[in-house]
């Protein structure tokens, strides 16, 4: 058999070394993005909060100044947008619809009387 010798071979512990660092450099390439993410995150977060709280707060103000939630026969802005979207319109779009069926009954109203000579 082999004798060892009483040197001792430094390349196990090199090895361990390396692995070391190149496993911190992982996790530190890794974590450092992923916390500035988080922060990103939570920082739209708290931006979208205060959006959904303007947007809330628009609702109310145009329903106030459309009188709209106040008397006995009150209608609330966001159940009509809801009931709106459930037609599959945007409150645009059923505008536009709404304005040719007037045109067309107004045209319908002026032909009316042309119709029916005597």
């Amino acid at each position: 058999m082999r004798e060892r010798t009483t040197k001792e071979h430094s390349f196990p512990y090199w090895v361990a070394m390396g692995s070391l660092l190149f496993v911190l450099l992982l996790f530190f390439t890794n974590t450092v993005p992923a916390l500035e993410e988080r922060q990103n995150l939570t920082a739209t977060h708290r931006e979208l909060i205060d959006l959904r709280q303007q947007y809330e707060d628009a609702i109310d103000s145009a329903a106030q100044l459309a009188g709209l939630g106040t008397g006995p026969d009150s209608c609330d802005l966001q159940s009509l947008l809801v009931a709106i979207d459930q037609q599959g319109y945007t409150p645009l779009e059923l505008d536009v619809i709404y304005r040719q069926m007037a045109q067309m009954r107004a045209g319908d109203d002026a032909l009316e009387p042309n119709s029916n000579p005597r």
